[in-house]
């Protein structure tokens, strides 16, 4: 009996101490609390950073493996595996191109993959090339339309930024084809526990779709010649939003508003969350093959 209420003392006084030690971890959430918003978005920028890193990390991988294997040409090997997102890339330019249609622009020429050496940029006002972004030509729309109207303008900029539009609807359609989930979806269960595929959701898509969605993000940025076609619309939509910002700032009504963009962020982080651990996937098997091919080559 003696025993028996020892046994009780001690664990009463376990749980005692488990709770005075969350005490701290309780009072740092508390006082981290009115910077999460805040926190969650620096978080979308320090997740790109990494993200170009990784990405960085991957293509160096395969170069070598194609430069091992086949010498100058292997060099091209990581364009043939992005050719899906190339093409991503120039349809998306073309479809706004082509929403545009009824203010006088038209499509003359469209490439949507095809690895040549990059012109250079002899077009005027009237005549407008979008391009791969690299020092090779990866693909390439080219249109025409009416010079000096306040429409060409806003159309060459919706133009030259659509592929991150693009790319993003095709990442939410294939990551929702892979797993069953939307992006905006926490993929949580009863428990909290995090899955992988949607209950009874078909596991052989994960084949396809994790490849699809590198190659496309791979392409989603526009190019240096589409961010210089786009820069005055960049330019005065930013302006805008900086103005905007300022007056909701100034009206107290940016605070009320904090929720819905740590909600976004939120989302954002989770996507770039699964780009990082695809790219870690696919830079452990680069490694493998580079191991491989160091030793037999």
């Amino acid at each position: 009996m003696d025993k028996c209420e020892s046994s009780y003392i001690l664990i009463l006084g376990t749980e005692g101490d488990n709770r005075k030690a969350m005490q701290p971890d309780t009072q740092l959430m508390q006082q981290l609390a009115p910077y999460e918003p805040w926190l969650i978005g620096a978080g979308v920028i320090v997740l790109f950073v990494i993200l170009h890193f990784t990405r960085k990390t991957l293509r160096r991988r395969v170069d070598e493996i194609g430069y091992r294997l086949m010498g100058e040409k292997g060099l091209y090997i990581w364009f043939w595996i992005n050719a899906p997102g190339v093409m991503v890339h120039e349809l998306s330019h073309a479809a706004v191109i082509f929403m545009f249609s009824g203010w006088g622009f038209r499509i003359t020429s469209i490439t949507l993959f095809g690895i040549k050496q990059k012109s250079q940029d002899k077009s005027n006002d009237q005549v407008v090339r979008k391009g791969g972004a690299t020092s090779l030509q990866l693909g390439e729309v080219q249109y025409v339309r009416p010079k000096g109207r306040f429409m060409s303008e806003v159309g060459d900029g919706l133009s030259g930024i659509a592929p991150i539009f693009g790319g993003t609807a095709m990442f939410i359609l294939l990551y929702w084809a892979a797993t069953g989930y939307y992006l905006w979806n926490f993929p949580l269960d009863t428990y909290q526990h995090l899955q992988l595929l949607r209950p009874g959701w078909p596991w052989w898509t994960l084949i396809f779709a994790p490849y699809l969605i590198l190659t496309i993000t791979s392409e989603l940025w526009p190019s240096r010649q589409d961010w210089k076609g786009a820069r005055w619309f960049v330019i005065d939509a930013s302006i805008f939003l900086a103005l905007a910002l300022i007056a909701l700032w100034y009206t107290g009504h940016l605070l009320p508003m904090l929720p819905v963009v740590q909600l976004i962020a939120s989302r954002i982080d989770f996507a770039l969350l699964i780009l990082l651990a695809l790219d870690l996937f696919f830079i452990l098997i680069a490694e493998a093959i580079v191991r491989i091919v160091r030793h037999r080559f």
